[in-house]
């Protein structure tokens, strides 16, 4: 007999990495998938394919997390998804040099989380999408989970924060980590605020849990990466038992961010450490992006004064200048646990546990996980990649044309056998 709280078909999991506030390099690998599995199913090319037109469950953390939602949530496809990227950081980015000194003096991180706030609600409006993370017509979507994660400032353990509720069925409950006090109304702008939670970048979070009270978020763990695809494995095995099969899990992120930034980034906004004057005002420099920014890489055009982007065949060159990295003393703690090395060996970790586990539930399929990201981010983009897109989109191309990454690709789309697209 079959079981009416079981998926029909074998699950398709997207999941989003953070690394700072890079989500374009993400955005323009999802894009070439989609494109990928579009042309393998015959789907005209005046329809674009969405994510939420073939994953059953979509999760992020951090920048992910902010991605995760538009195109889970939302629905957006890639184009929309990037184009409000653009906007929310040109409207979450200090407004001027005066700000930005402030903000990093004074509460020693990059933006102020309460035009953040500002600007998802916003987009609620203009998408009517209404307020909550609850999505009223889930069921009616082939994504039916969307979920992101936020970790604990003692970085012991992760929350989710869901767009569904748990069900009474659920066969391994206590896989499932904990959520807000009353998820039901809990607010998507509130949902970005808790995943985007880290340290230089906005100042901790507090969220009122179901079961610990009054909790304090932040990214403390910033550059290291997080295991997000482990977190919606345990979700989906919670919610269905480890029986439930799977098509394929898919992992994307911008790459681990760049050293250079990382030492940047710590030695303008640690709390343990503060630069000179003559310092804070070097590193304030920076180029301001022209009226419109065509993006040779991928085929990308965003135009920031209509908050346009699209993808097009034609190409140009972008005019874009990296900010030199300015020399002073950062905090040492930092200066190890952003060393490529320990990172990349992290990142590494993450990717044999998933496998190992896969083989261990599915033996033989430990094959079912692909990781499509870079090994690095280039240089100047993990603090804002927007300011450096032309940058990004070159070094995403790049990426995309090496034979192994294509391979992969291919490898996907054989594994996605049929698109159901509902939504």
């Amino acid at each position: 007999m079959t079981d009416p709280s079981r998926p029909t078909k074998p699950l398709k999991i997207l999941t989003l990495d953070g690394g700072g506030l890079q989500a374009i390099s993400t955005l323009t690998i999802l894009n070439k998938v989609l494109e990928r599995i579009a042309e393998e199913h015959g789907i005209s090319g005046n329809r674009k394919l969405r994510p939420c037109d073939v994953f059953d469950t979509i999760a992020g953390i951090g920048a992910g997390g902010w991605l995760a939602i538009p195109l889970g949530r939302f629905r957006l496809d890639i184009n929309s998804c990037l184009s409000e990227w653009y906007n929310l950081m040109e409207s979450i980015a200090p407004k001027s040099k005066t700000e930005e000194l402030r903000l990093r003096l004074l509460r020693h991180c990059y933006f102020d989380t309460e035009r953040l706030v500002e600007q998802v609600e916003f987009l609620t409006q203009v998408y009517g999408t209404g307020d909550r993370l609850f999505e009223p017509d889930a069921e009616d979507a082939r994504t039916s989970h969307v979920f992101v994660a936020a970790l604990a400032s003692d970085a012991r353990s992760y929350n989710l924060f869901r767009s569904y509720e748990i069900p009474t069925s659920a066969k391994l409950p206590t896989k499932l980590l904990k959520g807000p006090e009353n998820p039901s109304s809990f607010k998507i702008s509130r949902a970005f605020g808790v995943t985007g939670a880290a340290k230089y970048f906005t100042e901790p979070w507090e969220e009122q849990m179901a079961s610990s009270g009054k909790v304090r978020f932040s990214d403390t763990k910033f550059p290291e990466p997080h295991n997000i695809t482990e977190l919606a494995l345990d979700e989906m095995w919670g919610i269905y038992g480890t029986d439930v099969p799977l098509s394929v899990v898919i992992n994307v992120g911008p790459g681990l961010p760049n050293d250079v930034d990382v030492k940047q980034i710590a030695q303008r906004f640690s709390w343990r450490s503060s630069p000179s004057l003559a310092q804070q005002a070097a590193s304030t420099k920076r180029a301001r992006s022209p009226t419109v920014l065509i993006a040779k890489s991928n085929n990308v055009e965003h135009d920031v004064k209509r908050g346009s982007v699209r993808f097009h065949e034609d190409t140009e060159e972008q005019n874009s200048t990296i900010e030199p990295v300015i020399e002073g003393e950062w905090n040492r703690a930092d200066a190890r646990t952003s060393t490529l090395g320990s990172i990349q060996a992290g990142e590494d970790a993450i990717e044999s546990d998933i496998k190992k586990k896969l083989n261990n539930i599915h033996p033989g399929n430990a094959g079912l996980y692909y990781r499509l990201a870079p090994t690095r981010a280039p240089q100047g983009t993990s603090r804002n990649d927007s300011s450096a897109s032309g940058v990004v989109l070159d070094a995403t191309l790049g990426y995309l044309n090496e034979p192994h990454v294509d391979a992969a690709i291919n490898e996907i789309v054989k594994r996605i056998l049929e698109v159901v697209s509902n939504c």
